[in-house]
C-alpha cells in the first residue's frame, strides 16, 4: 500500500500529516500535499497561495514539489520550505485556485507521480468534523475543499483525526457528538516518541493546534489559552486518533457543497450562502483593522508578566507562544524573532516553545 497524505488544513497540519506517516508506516505515505496557508503575522497575504506565487518549485507535471529553496515571490513567507528540510516526503502544493476540481485533478496527478494507490487525509484539532453551524466554528474552507477534492478525485480515501479540541473551534460536546454520528473507530494513541523528533519546530513555527498536540503528546496536561483568548484543555484524550469514514463525513458536512467548484472564489461564494462569510473574509477583516506590528521593548516584559498574573487567577497553565505574540502585537516576521529572543534571555523560565508557562518552570 502506497499512499499521499493530504494536511487538510495547511500551516501545521503537515507537521501532524509527518508524525502520523512516521508512526503509521503501513499507511506507506510517499509524498504528503498542503496549503500554503500561513497565519498572517507570517504572510500578511489572505488566503492560501498559489504554484504562481513560488519561485522556485518543482514541477512533476500537473502538481508541484517544494523545495526547501522555494521562496515566494512578493512579501510575506511560507512555512512550507523550511517545512520540508524536516520530512523524508516531498511536500507538494495545493492549489485551490481551479477550486475543488482543481484539487482534485493535482490529487490524482500526485498519485499517479509517486504511485500511490489511496489518498490519506489528515486533520488536526477536529474542525473537520463539523456539521457547518457551529457557533465557534471559523475555519472550515481549507478542511471541507480538502475532503471534497480527495473523494472527488476518485481514489480511495480515509481520514485521520487527531488532537480533537485543541483548535478551540467546537465544543467537547459538538466533538463527542460528531465522533458518535459518524461510528468513528479509534485507532490509537501518540506518545512522547511520536512527537520528539519534531519538537525542534516549534521554535519559529506559528501553529497551535498542531504544536498542542505534540504537548498532549508529550505527556504535559493543563489548561491553554490560544489565540484570541480561547482557552483549550490539554487531556489525554487530544493524544486519540480517530478514523473517519470520508463519504459519511463528507454528505454531512460543507463538503457536500463545494465538490463541483471550479475556483477558489466560487467556494467563497457558496460559503458565504451558509455562513455569511468565508474564511478569507476574516483574514481580509482583520489585515483591514490590523494594529501596527510593534518591536519589543523592555516594557514588553511588563505586560506580559501583568497578563500572566490575571491569567494565573482565571486558572490558565500557560498561553501559546502563538498568544503571546498577538497579545504584544508583535506581528510580523522580524518582531516575532525579536521577541522569542528577548523571552529566551529575559524569561527562559517561561519561555518554553510552543508554550509559555504562567508559573516559571526549570527544566
Amino acid at each position: 500500500m502506497t499512499t499521499v497524505a493530504i494536511a487538510a488544513g495547511g500551516g501545521g497540519d503537515v507537521v501532524t500529516a509527518a508524525m502520523l506517516a512516521d508512526k503509521m508506516p503501513a499507511l506507506g505515505v510517499a509524498a504528503i500535499m498542503s496549503y500554503s496557508w500561513d497565519r498572517l503575522m507570517i504572510d500578511p497575504a489572505p488566503g492560501p497561495r498559489t504554484w504562481a506565487d513560488f519561485q522556485g518549485l518543482i514541477d512533476h507535471g500537473g502538481v508541484s514539489e517544494v523545495p526547501s529553496t522555494a521562496v515566494l515571490r512578493a512579501d510575506g513567507k511560507s512555512t512550507l520550505p523550511r517545512l520540508a528540510e524536516h520530512f523524508a516526503q516531498p511536500l507538494l502544493l495545493m492549489d485551490i485556485e481551479a477550486g475543488v476540481n482543481g484539487l482534485a485533478r493535482q490529487i490524482r496527478c500526485a498519485a499517479a507521480v509517486f504511485d500511490a494507490d489511496e489518498i490519506v487525509l489528515i486533520d488536526t484539532g477536529g474542525d473537520i468534523l463539523a456539521a457547518g453551524n457551529e457557533p465557534g466554528l471559523r475555519s472550515p474552507l481549507a478542511d471541507s475543499a480538502a475532503l471534497a477534492a480527495a473523494i472527488m478525485s476518485g481514489l480511495p480515501t480515509r481520514v485521520f483525526v487527531a488532537g480533537v479540541g485543541l483548535d478551540g473551534e467546537l465544543s467537547r460536546a459538538e466533538i463527542d457528538g460528531r465522533l458518535h454520528a459518524l461510528d468513528a473507530e479509534d485507532v490509537g494513541d501518540l506518545i512522547a516518541g511520536d512527537a520528539e523528533g519534531f519538537a525542534s519546530i516549534w521554535s519559529w513555527h506559528p501553529s497551535e493546534a498542531n504544536a498542542l498536540l505534540t504537548v498532549a503528546a508529550s505527556g504535559w496536561r493543563g489548561s491553554v489559552e490560544i489565540q484570541r483568548g480561547v482557552v483549550v484543555e490539554v487531556t489525554a484524550a487530544a493524544t486519540r486518533i480517530y478514523r473517519i469514514a470520508p463519504i459519511a463525513l463528507a454528505e454531512s458536512s460543507l463538503a457536500t457543497f463545494l465538490t463541483s467548484t471550479s475556483s477558489l472564489k466560487e467556494i467563497e461564494r457558496l460559503l458565504r450562502e451558509r455562513r455569511g462569510y468565508s474564511d478569507i473574509d476574516i483574514e481580509r477583516e482583520r489585515l483591514a483593522h490590523r494594529r501596527r506590528p510593534q518591536m519589543p521593548t523592555p516594557d514588553t516584559l511588563d505586560i506580559i508578566d501583568g497578563y500572566l498574573a490575571d491569567a494565573d487567577a482565571r486558572g490558565v497553565d500557560a498561553l501559546t507562544v502563538r498568544r503571546v505574540i498577538e497579545m504584544t502585537h508583535a506581528t510580523n516576521p522580524e518582531a516575532t524573532e525579536a521577541l522569542r529572543a528577548q523571552l529566551t534571555q529575559c524569561r527562559s523560565d517561561n519561555f518554553k516553545p510552543p508554550l509559555y508557562m504562567v508559573r516559571p518552570i526549570s527544566i
